[in-house]
């Protein structure tokens, strides 16, 4: 028989040293992965409840731009940064450390193999929004495939509709994502710079945001590089091991 955990009684285990929790197993990883999260959530909640009034109080005022609260960072209101992308930490904005340590984690534990192993190149699951109809493109080691609506697909695009073996392997990256956490909605091999990229989905109008495996990142690499484009400054940030994460300017 399963016994439903309520975040408290997460954050207790966790505490206690994860007591019950499998450290083995197939679905080791997915529940270390919601635990850690679900940790998150809580103490997301704790803190936020304490400053809801002010930010009901800042809203209800209707301000323009970014609203600085002490002690909980920056948050974004209309004509600053998007509220449900990433939070406004730096400027260009990133995610604080402990999560951008934890998502590369979730990453490598659930995404990364499945990608490396299906020989993946290109996985796009763009939804459906307002004027275009939901948008899947996945190339990988058994050829290129496109959604064929019109809305996807122009008539001289080469990858051909989606087979049945191909339907399988995008649900299977879709799951894997699914079960890290972390809200990807695209991986290009080669094509954001070297290695594999995995691009967060937002409604920024300003930034993108993803991270990047890229194997051989030598051990004394830099904690981050700016660069100036045309557009502003595009941030990358060593996270750990192979792993950066970057945010640049929307083109």
């Amino acid at each position: 028989m399963s016994v439903r955990l309520h975040d408290d009684d997460v954050v207790a285990r966790l505490r206690a040293g994860a007591p019950g929790y499998p450290d083995a197993g197939p679905d080791a990883g997915r529940t270390l992965a919601a635990a850690r999260r679900a940790l998150r959530r809580s103490r997301g909640r704790r803190a936020l409840g304490s400053v809801a009034a002010v930010v009901a109080a800042v809203v209800g005022l209707t301000a323009v731009g970014p609203i600085e609260l002490p002690g909980f960072g920056t948050f974004a209101m209309p004509g600053g940064h998007d509220i449900d992308s990433l939070p406004n930490q730096g400027e260009p904005p990133v995610y604080p450390r402990q999560r951008l340590l934890d998502d590369v984690a979730d990453l490598e534990l659930q995404v990364l193999p499945v990608a490396e192993d299906l020989g993946l190149t290109r996985y796009i699951n763009d939804g459906a929004a307002w004027g275009h109809p939901a948008c899947r493109v996945f190339t990988w080691s058994h050829g290129a495939f496109r959604d064929r609506d019109s809305g996807c697909a122009n008539a001289d695009d080469p990858e051909l509709p989606f087979d049945t073996e191909s339907e399988a392997a995008f649900t299977r990256v879709s799951g894997a994502i699914e079960h890290s956490g972390v809200n990807v909605y695209r991986i290009e091999e080669g094509g954001w710079g070297p290695g594999t990229s995995f691009h967060l989905r937002d409604s920024s109008w300003r930034w993108n945001w993803y991270y990047s495996y890229v194997p051989g990142t030598p051990a004394d690499a830099p904690q981050e590089e700016r660069t100036q484009t045309r557009l502003g400054v595009r941030l990358q940030v060593h996270v750990s091991g192979d792993w950066w994460f970057t945010v640049e300017p929307d083109d």
